[in-house]
């Protein structure tokens, strides 16, 4: 009889109303990627990539949807994170093969960044892979 277990998971958070700041700052977005990997105990394949929104001369050029991106691999999988500073408002996605507690990343980010209020989703994400073998 073939398992039941799906090949990964997938944890989308959306947060609302990010404390002033947190959706724009380089060094908060790039320790929180960092440290999430340790919390959910998964692997870095690579250290974070974090990056701003281009500006030409220090003016942004999309003034409405300035912030940071960022990016971590993992040899589970990866986390991608999406800020936006004037709205207040960050959206993360956790996927990885290993399963881990959406809770766990919950609490973190709201340590991180403050928010009021979100909407998350947790996904079984592969489930006929297994059946495929």
């Amino acid at each position: 009889m073939a398992e039941n277990k799906p090949f990964g998971y997938s944890y989308f958070l959306d947060m609302y109303g990010c404390a002033e700041g947190v959706a724009d700052d380089l060094e908060l977005v790039y320790r929180f990627l960092e440290k999430l990997v340790d919390e959910i105990k998964m692997t870095r394949m690579t250290p974070p990539v974090v990056v701003h929104g281009p500006t030409d001369n220090g003016r942004e050029i999309y003034p409405d949807k300035y912030g940071v991106s960022g990016w971590v691999g993992l040899i589970e999988s990866g986390i991608q994170i999406h800020a936006i500073e004037p709205e207040h408002f960050i959206s993360l996605d956790v996927y990885s093969c290993s399963k881990f507690e959406a809770e766990t990343v919950l609490n973190f980010a709201k340590k991180y960044f403050g928010f009021q209020d979100y909407e998350d989703t947790f996904l079984e994400r592969g489930t006929k892979y297994h059946n495929n073998k």
